[in-house]
């Protein structure tokens, strides 16, 4: 989907549906980016869709400039957070439960569970979507085509 088609979107009361929308790919991750100021849909705020395979999740990281809300969608994580640097706290979650990780805070998310681990991310502001569109580890598909991660 076009960017001004994206920013028509964002102008009606209408859903961002993720078939639309380019999908990252990663060795740890299928994303799909549907909401973020770069692409005209929000203006302060970004949204990620992510898919974890059994055993995959993202490494501990933190967004200095940026909030986060995990809400899972589907499966079992182990999330670790460090509310102090060098004092982590991990906590099994699931389906229904909403995370709260504060500015600059280290974080990792694992699914631990046998089925795919499905997340909403939401960023504010906006910023962590933009580094990874910029990161070489994941690669970009178009609309429509579908990654092999999500075949699995």
């Amino acid at each position: 989907m076009t960017v001004k088609a994206l920013r028509q979107i964002a102008k009606e009361p209408v859903a961002i549906d993720p078939e639309e929308v380019e999908t990252l790919v990663c060795e740890w991750a299928t994303l799909k980016l549907l909401a973020s100021p770069d692409n005209g849909t929000s203006e302060t705020m970004s949204a990620v869709t992510l898919y974890f395979l059994p055993g995959q999740g993202h490494a501990r990281h933190r967004h200095e400039a940026s909030e986060q809300l995990i809400f899972m969608v589907a499966g079992k994580a182990e999330m670790t957070i460090e509310y102090e640097e060098g004092k982590p706290r991990t906590r099994l979650i699931g389906a229904g439960e909403l995370v709260v990780i504060p500015k600059g805070a280290f974080h990792s998310t694992f699914n631990v569970g046998w089925e795919p681990v499905r997340i909403l991310a939401v960023y504010s502001p906006a910023g962590p979507e933009a580094a990874m569109l910029a990161s070489e580890e994941f690669r970009l598909l178009p609309p429509g085509e579908i990654s092999q991660t999500v075949r699995s």
